[in-house]
């Protein structure tokens, strides 16, 4: 009885089946990965004609003060025209303006629209977005002088 359970605990084929790596299947000529990067049969299609390189502008990023907090606008396209004739703001700056200016409530706040304009806005009872008031900050006139003033220093 003793021996009848050890012949049932070794499977019959007692040879343990190994995977073989990708050398072993090239070796072989056995099927290979498509993921296997060392494939070298493969061979990358270059293109048959040569093209002249692209200029692309360099474009300098102008460093202005910003008007409202005199320090440096290191990004000049995340900035706003400011009050003044060449003069420039960074956004948060004038959020910040814009709010200790009107001082929205704790259920309001301010938000920007497009087109350099900002808006108080306040959810209603059905929880739709209201506009209490429109600010317009930049007139399409300085956007348009911001503009050239960023395309002017393009080299």
């Amino acid at each position: 009885m003793a021996q009848e359970k050890t012949k049932q605990s070794t499977p019959k084929n007692s040879r343990k089946r190994r995977r073989k790596s990708s050398k072993q299947r090239k070796e072989r000529g056995g099927n290979t990965t498509i993921l296997d990067p060392l494939d070298s049969n493969r061979k990358k299609k270059r293109p048959l004609t040569q093209y002249d390189p692209i200029e692309v502008l360099k474009v300098e990023e102008p460093a202005p003060l910003c008007a409202l907090c005199s320090q440096p606008i290191k990004a000049i396209a995340q900035a706003l025209s400011g009050p003044g004739e060449g003069e420039y703001s960074h956004f948060d700056c004038v959020i910040r303006k814009i709010t200790e200016d009107e001082r929205p409530t704790e259920k309001q706040k301010v938000s920007y629209i497009g087109k350099g304009t900002f808006a108080i806005v306040d959810t209603n009872d059905e929880g739709h977005m209201v506009f209490v008031k429109r600010i317009v900050w930049e007139s399409a006139e300085k956007f348009e002088e911001m503009k050239k003033f960023v395309e002017g220093s393009k080299r």
